[in-house]
């Protein structure tokens, strides 16, 4: 749901409901002055085309916090609220600037932005439930069975883009390294390794079921996991591969591992 084209197509589709959403709320307003006639062309033009860039500029930043932070539900309604608080402010100052003696900031503010949260907030829950949606359909068509090790799985980047596809029998481990992730595979017997610009999280989401976070910045194949040690004061694995160092396991994630690793045939 935070690719790029997904979060630009959301602002088209905002401008889009914005222009019918004034329409339609021009005639009940006092303070309402947005019109494409007269000296008041320049100062629409200038409202929409600034709240627009704002509103692209903004989509990069969330896209970029999302790659280092989960933005949940809560976080995205904040986020959007702050957006709109942005907008009302300008609208408010531009608003002034048209009208210096006749328009009261006091009484412009609320309803701008009472009007404004409507037009950002209700097209985002929208695109919001449709991506949700679409990203529940993509998942259930692309999680790997995990009784099925000739299942291919794909690897998006940030931006949606499928960068590798493999076998669930093929994955080894995955490590982060700042805003990448290298994946390591076997290819005709050899090792292999890819890397992609994505976060661990990410990489979770696609390969969910064929590989287990078991560090912060370490995902294995549990099915390819020899050797555990437990012990609490030296945790790591060994992978069924020769040349591939341990592969350490922080203690948030022992007990589930060891469940994994327990219940693997």
């Amino acid at each position: 749901m935070f690719t790029r084209k997904f979060l630009f197509l959301t602002v088209l589709f905002i401008t889009v409901f914005s222009i019918m959403f004034l329409k339609l709320y021009s005639p009940f307003s006092q303070t309402f002055w947005l019109t494409l006639q007269g000296n008041l062309l320049l100062g629409t033009i200038s409202i929409y085309t600034v709240s627009v860039l704002f509103l692209l500029l903004s989509k990069v930043i969330l896209i970029d916090i999302h790659r280092k932070y989960t933005v949940g539900p809560l976080g995205l309604l904040f986020y959007s609220v702050s957006e709109v608080l942005v907008i009302s402010v300008f609208y408010v100052v531009v608003t002034k600037l048209m009208n210096p003696e006749i328009v009261s900031p006091i009484k412009v503010f609320p309803k701008a932005f009472g009007c404004l949260f409507l037009i950002l907030v209700i097209p985002y829950l929208l695109c919001y439930l449709y991506g949700y949606a679409h990203g529940l359909k993509m998942e259930l068509s692309d999680r790997p069975v995990k009784s099925d090790a000739n299942a291919i799985v794909s690897i998006h980047d940030n931006r949606g883009k499928v960068k590798l596809s493999l076998r669930v029998s093929d994955i080894l481990y995955a490590v982060s390294e700042d805003n990448y992730v290298k994946v390591f595979y076997e290819q005709n017997g050899e090792l292999k390794n890819t890397m992609i610009r994505t976060t661990a999280r990410n990489i979770e989401n696609d390969l969910e079921g064929a590989i287990t976070r078991c560090h912060r910045s370490y995902l294995v194949n549990i099915s390819k996991v020899r050797f555990f040690n437990n012990d609490r004061d030296n945790l790591y694995v060994l992978l069924d591969r020769e040349g591939l160092n341990p592969i350490p396991v922080s203690r948030p994630y022992r007990e589930m591992l060891s469940d994994l690793l327990g219940g693997k045939e």
